[in-house]
């Protein structure tokens, strides 16, 4: 079933004395949605719209009465005539991203060009140019957009952002790029991939974290069975200039402390078979100090697009979206947590932070995994969590749950060391 939004499920879960979420708690936040019923007479969403190709080479013509063709912006000027220039300031402008039935090009980045040109030679990164860890494009890269729900990232504008899909192409959940080889999700995510009681060969890490102990864990991953897609933003397209990449992920280490029931110290690190080409929509999140407290942090981000599957079977809820939230104080989540069916007598673990409770708005629209990024000025984030669980979504004075990073510094850190990596690449 597809996705209209980017949904975490209501938590259906009963404490006693020490709170334990019942099994089918996974199932319950991170399961497929029904997909909502609209009144007949109101236009679609764009969440409800699936996207058709645009048949190569066809004609069309524009509101003048001119010949064009689909083509990609970057392809076409701001009048329609055929370019490969870009102003500097605003790149290739302003695109739509309303489509129906008469429009003419189905995809978020194509134009109607009265022109064709061949495709120019693609640009190589330039290394030189890039910035440290955790800077956002506010603005987005190449071109912006409007017609949406106003929850659309804009191009380019979180580059540590990375998709996480399984082989046959279903969406799985949404990692942090934290070093060009390296992934950073959530361990409910990651542990679909590890569990494995087959003899195939597998990858054995050892967990040198300070907060857990020591452990050797054997992961068994077939090969090419889980894939990290870095710079993805509209997945129904492959057109933008700036291409999206795909690494398959080769090891995968799981705090040896998770706890699949009530996703206590839910962290996981992927190894990936070759790093990331890094480039302006393809970069690193900083991570915090050890124990750096986020609490009073405001304006922070979350991301997903809320697909089962990638590509042109799924519907228009794939533009990557944002949502800011403000932190909560623990102890103030707590007790808010407290006020709903979870009673009074849950205790909210160390290894979680906590973030909105605005009312109609809140990371029901992230999906597992995904960064939680605060501001620490100058366009610069600093990852504060990774989407967990909640209740309910959108109620007002209900916070969401993340697994707190900051708690996990040092394991990170160690296991980064045992597989050859230092942590300047996302050390602020």
């Amino acid at each position: 079933m597809l996705l209209p939004l980017l949904f975490l499920l209501t938590v259906k879960v009963a404490y006693q004395q020490t709170p334990a979420v019942d099994p089918s708690l996974l199932v319950d936040i991170f399961g497929t949605p029904p997909t909502p019923t609209r009144p007949p007479n109101q236009p679609p969403r764009l969440e409800e719209i699936t996207v058709r190709p645009t048949e190569s080479g066809a004609t069309f013509t524009d509101s003048n009465g001119d010949a064009c063709q689909c083509v990609p912006y970057y392809l076409c000027d701001n009048n329609l005539n055929a370019a490969w220039t870009r102003n500097e300031s605003t790149g290739w402008g302003v695109l739509d991203v309303r489509f129906g039935a008469n429009d003419e090009c189905q995809e978020s980045v194509e134009r109607c060009c009265k022109n064709v040109l061949p495709e120019p030679e693609p640009e190589r990164p330039d290394p030189g140019k890039l910035r440290g860890c955790g800077y956002r494009n506010p603005n987005g890269l190449d071109f912006q957009i409007t017609g949406g729900n106003g929850n659309e990232a804009q191009f380019g504008e979180f580059p540590w952002v990375v998709a996480l899909l399984a082989s046959n192409g279903t969406y799985v959940g949404v990692g942090v790029l934290i070093h060009p080889q390296v992934v950073l999700t959530g361990a409910h995510v990651a542990n679909k991939f590890s569990e494995d009681d087959s003899e195939e060969s597998g990858e054995y890490y050892i967990d040198n974290g300070e907060e857990g102990g020591n452990g050797e864990f054997n992961f068994p991953l077939q090969p090419g069975s889980l894939i990290a897609r870095a710079g993805e933003w509209d997945t129904q397209t492959n057109k933008e200039r700036l291409k999206s990449q795909e690494r398959v992920v080769d090891g995968i280490v799981i705090r040896e402390d998770f706890n699949p029931k009530n996703l206590k110290n839910d962290m996981a690190l992927l190894h990936l078979a070759s790093p990331f080409e890094l480039d302006k929509h393809i970069n690193m999140l900083c991570l915090p100090e050890q124990d750096e407290d986020f609490d009073n942090y405001r304006g922070c981000v979350a991301n997903g697009w809320g697909k089962t599957v990638f590509g042109r079977q799924g519907r228009y809820a794939v533009i990557l979206k944002k949502v800011e939230v403000d932190m909560v104080p623990f102890a103030k989540c707590e007790s808010q947590l407290r006020r709903t069916r979870l009673g009074n007598r849950f205790r909210l673990d160390k290894s979680f932070v906590c973030a909105g409770g605005e009312e109609g708005k809140d990371t029901c629209q992230g999906d597992g995994g995904a960064p939680l990024a605060c501001p620490v000025g100058g366009d610069r984030y600093r990852l504060a969590g990774l989407v967990a669980w909640g209740i309910g979504c959108g109620q007002k004075d209900v916070p969401a749950v993340y697994a707190r990073v900051a708690l996990f510094r040092r394991w990170l850190d160690g296991v980064m060391a045992n597989w050859g990596f230092g942590a300047e690449a996302y050390t602020a």
